[in-house]
């Protein structure tokens, strides 16, 4: 199972292009409007989600395959009973001759059995399945875990809609209060009907802005609504969390020091390292059916006919067949079907081995790209702090310029224009650092809830 985690900047460009009701947390509000906290909301997801759901059948199921694996090295006990009737001439199973009378004929036989030696073969596959067992037990928690981080991604990227939103909102808000003094301006002939045309032109393409972010965060929403999966949840309003100010120190943990520990807890590389033992062991059980097998039986037949006068229970008691058996099966040749097995077995084992590097590649390289991510998120957002105050310090002027009539409209857009695109980008680039900053934590095993 390959872990997929999503880039934070790929859902937020999205504005460029039964828990259910009764969950303490998810309190329905506004008609059919739920209410979320981010743990609710990963709560409700991990409860409805239906890849989990999937893996914790097949969890299941390696926990049946265990309970047999050690139940096979039980005894096993049958009974048998047989009724026959014979028409005409026929034999008589009791002196062997024949009869002219109808005979009706009847068997009861209890017949037991058990393995005594096959090589360990029994043995190898409990600790086979056991293996295979964990190994599900760990892909149950790496999906949880990642429905976790996903859940918390599609949150931040909500919360980072609403707040281009409500900045691009401020921005119309701000050019309708220029427009009003604008008129004034004009109509006491201090400036030209152009300029007035020209900011009602701007607002509207601003109110267009608004639609789009608008848009944006439906999308966002519905992409968290789908995540939950909860057919009692159409709509949702969520909770703001407290987002930390970024920086550009070093994360509290070293690249290095954070790979070891992400190896030791890791689920999708202890699953891969448990399906090599599972592997080891498959071989194990393969080389089994080299070896002899010793078995034990034992059987108990009686019988009764109407070609007797007895009584039926008498019968039974006087035909008392009891018999012990010790049976040992040596293979000696079998067209090569062991040494198929075995070397199937070891390819197995090979390609666990192949699968638990690949998991450790890949937690190292995704590790190395979450790092250095990180930091060029918070350098980014500093950057845009500065970018931002150095706007509106120079917005401010052009302001105070276009109102006395010293600069055109083309010239105080212009900076009006980069002032909105510099707040924008640093407000993604803020959510983009924590969301970084929570993909680290998910391979420390932190908490992904604020």
């Amino acid at each position: 199972m390959s872990l997929k985690i999503f880039s934070l900047s790929a859902l937020l460009l999205v504005s460029g292009i039964s828990a259910s009701a009764q969950n303490a947390s998810a309190i329905q509000a506004n008609g059919n409007t739920v209410q979320l906290s981010l743990s609710k909301a990963v709560e409700i997801a991990l409860q409805h989600n239906l890849n989990v759901k999937s893996y914790e059948v097949s969890l299941r199921n390696a926990q049946l395959q265990l309970q047999q694996s050690k139940n096979n090295a039980l005894p096993n006990l049958n009974a048998n009973i047989n009724q026959s009737a014979s028409f005409g001439r026929s034999i008589n199973p009791f002196t062997n001759g024949y009869d002219s009378r109808n005979i009706n004929y009847n068997n009861l036989g209890l017949n037991a059995g058990m393995l005594l030696f096959n090589g360990g073969q029994i043995r190898n596959s409990v600790l086979q399945n056991d293996y295979n067992l964990k190994a599900s037990q760990e892909d149950l928690a790496s999906i949880k875990e990642n429905i976790s981080l996903q859940v918390v991604l599609a949150y931040l990227a909500i919360l980072n809609s609403e707040d281009q939103l409500s900045i691009a909102k401020s921005q119309t808000e701000i050019t309708k209060l220029q427009i009003s003094r604008t008129e004034k301006l004009v109509n006491a002939g201090s400036l030209a009907p152009s300029n007035l045309l020209d900011l009602k032109a701007q607002l509207a393409n601003e109110e267009s802005n608004v639609v789009s972010f608008q848009s944006s965060l439906d999308l966002n929403k519905l992409t968290l609504i789908q995540l939950l999966n909860d057919s009692s949840i159409s709509a949702i309003e969520l909770q703001r969390i407290q987002i930390p100010t970024p920086n550009s120190s070093a994360y509290e943990t070293g690249m290095d020091d954070l790979y070891a520990k992400a190896l030791a807890i890791q689920p999708l590389v202890k699953a891969a390292d448990l399906r090599v033992q599972s592997a080891l062991k498959g071989i194990s059980v393969a080389k089994a059916g080299t070896m002899p097998t010793l078995s034990l039986s034992a059987s108990m037949s009686a019988n009764q006919s109407n070609a007797l006068t007895m009584g039926y229970f008498d019968q039974l008691n006087n035909t008392q067949n009891k018999v012990i058996s010790l049976g040992l099966n040596i293979p000696i040749f079998t067209r090569f079907a062991n040494k198929t097995r075995i070397a199937q077995a070891g390819l197995q084992r090979e390609n666990a081995s192949i699968e638990a590097s690949k998991a450790r590649q890949n937690l190292r390289q995704n590790i190395e790209q979450a790092y250095v991510n990180l930091n060029n998120a918070a350098m980014k957002y500093e950057a845009g702090l500065s970018q931002v105050s150095a706007l509106e310090e120079s917005f401010r002027a052009a302001e105070s310029r276009f109102q006395a009539g010293t600069i055109d409209f083309v010239s105080y857009n212009l900076q009006k224009t980069n002032l909105d695109k510099a707040r924008l980008s640093l407000i993604q680039s803020k959510y983009d650092f924590v969301f970084r900053t929570k993909i680290l934590d998910f391979y420390q095993g932190k908490s992904l809830v604020f």
